[in-house]
């Protein structure tokens, strides 16, 4: 008799050792729970002809940055699944697809499995990930829509309660998003898929205390070495800065961040949280962009938007123009073989950023502004690419542009009712206010 995995898929393998340690690094790889290296590398070892693990170790890769290894794995996994079941063989190329950069191919491949493997849970998270960082227009609705589609396959099951929290407070529905992410922690305590989902309707209902408190009780039982260790500190710090604790932001990052052990997650995560420190106006002491500048080149992944656009903050505000030049010049490239925002997105915003950074905000809004309704498509969350819509307010208050301001504001104040954006409102209604220190930048 064939083995399975936990959702019912038959696995190619005759060791029972292999097939255990390949569900619980899948389990551990769903959950971004520490360990997953270690359980698939035990699976290998018990069945060096068992592909699966070899694929979801080179999705685990892929995750921490290291291109060459996500690629150099899914290669050997596409060489040993072929007397494997067709679920298998097809697992394995639309993974293939995917972690090659080929998309569009990898999501074709994945809604034709779907219709036949819909439980085939692994494949639906790298395609849900996919989704969210493609450029299309109308991602989060469709990211819903796709699991949604799903959900009668998985039932109660705690890693799809997560996945579909995730879309919901996305699209505004946050009572689901918490309800289903609290569900899916009563079964599985360790999910930090759910308790990012927390983070996040905590910061979108505007509950930095309560954010603080969840997350500080959360992450002291989650190991500082665990992959989203690094990104929920970011939610803690970002937290901690809008509660105007900046100094112990700080210390978060310096801790968690730039030290943790996923140098793909810093850059990110780093430089969304530096960038603020800027706009913010609280730098405590020099911002320590240079280190993070030199982390985003060792870690580049072309093709990977989202992260460019990051590691451009990191060269921008270290003065780096010849990591800029090259990146700009690797978009263009990307954008003229097809791909959906990196010329048309991705550049202005980098461009725009690098204006800021030398202080020129009037050439700062005129890249960032034509692309107001299309900076979402940079993929990640409405906290991560917002920072763009601040950093048009500080242009617009540096520059005088007292009524854009307002209206920019106004309109962030009618889907979230900031604190911040409540301030900086009452300065763009009130010029003599102090505008001068606004935006006040370090590096």
């Amino acid at each position: 008799m064939r083995a399975t995995d936990r959702y019912g898929l038959p696995v190619s393998s005759s060791s029972d050792v292999a097939v255990a340690r390949y569900q619980a690094g899948v389990d551990d790889l769903l959950a971004y729970g520490l360990g997953a290296d270690e359980r698939l590398a035990e699976a290998i070892e018990a069945d060096p002809s068992f592909a699966l693990p070899r694929a979801a170790a080179a999705l685990l890769a892929l995750f921490q940055g290291d291109g060459a290894r996500a690629r150099s794995g899914i290669g050997r996994a596409r060489e040993l699944v072929g007397g494997a079941t067709r679920r298998e063989r097809q697992h394995v190329e639309a993974l293939s697809a995917l972690i090659g950069g080929d998309s569009a191919r990898g999501l074709a491949l994945v809604d034709e499995h779907v219709a036949e493997f819909p439980r085939d849970a692994v494949l639906v998270n790298q395609a849900s990930s996919t989704i969210g960082f493609g450029g299309r227009a109308d991602r989060e609705e469709y990211r819903q829509a796709f699991l949604e589609r799903l959900a009668p396959a998985y039932g109660d099951d705690w890693w799809f309660l997560s996945a579909l929290a995730f879309t919901y407070h996305e699209t505004g529905r946050h009572g689901e998003s918490r309800r289903l992410s609290e569900r899916s922690l009563d079964q599985y305590p360790g999910n930090a898929n759910a308790s990012h989902n927390i983070a996040h309707v905590h910061f979108e209902t505007v509950d930095n205390d309560g954010g603080v408190r969840f997350l500080d009780d959360w992450l002291a039982g989650y190991d500082r070495h665990a992959p989203y260790h690094c990104h929920l500190a970011w939610h803690l710090a970002m937290f901690e800065l809008h509660r105007g604790n900046h100094a112990r932001a700080l210390d978060i990052y310096e801790r968690d961040i730039v030290d943790g052990t996923n140098p793909r997650l810093a850059v990110m995560d780093g430089s969304a949280l530096l960038w603020r420190f800027g706009l913010f106006d609280c730098p405590e002491r020099p911002l320590p962009w240079a280190r993070l500048a030199e982390v985003a080149k060792q870690v580049a992944r072309p093709g990977f938007v989202f992260g460019d656009i990051h590691a451009a903050l990191a060269y921008a505000a270290s003065g780096d123009r010849a990591a800029l030049a090259a990146l700009v010049e690797s978009l263009s490239s990307l954008g003229a073989k097809g791909h959906p925002i990196a010329g048309a997105v991705a550049i202005p915003l980098i461009e725009g950023a690098a204006a800021f950074a030398a202080g020129d905000y009037a050439g700062a809004l005129a890249h960032l502004e034509p692309v107001d309704a299309e900076t979402h498509r940079m993929g990640g969350s409405h906290a991560q690419w917002e920072i763009f819509e601040e950093t048009r307010v500080i242009c617009h208050l540096k520059l005088g542009h007292h009524a854009e301001a307002v209206r920019l504001l106004r309109r962030r104040l009618a889907r979230r009712p900031s604190p911040r954006d409540a301030q900086w409102l009452a300065q763009a209604e009130s010029p003599a206010s102090g505008l001068e220190s606004v935006g006040r930048r370090e590096s």
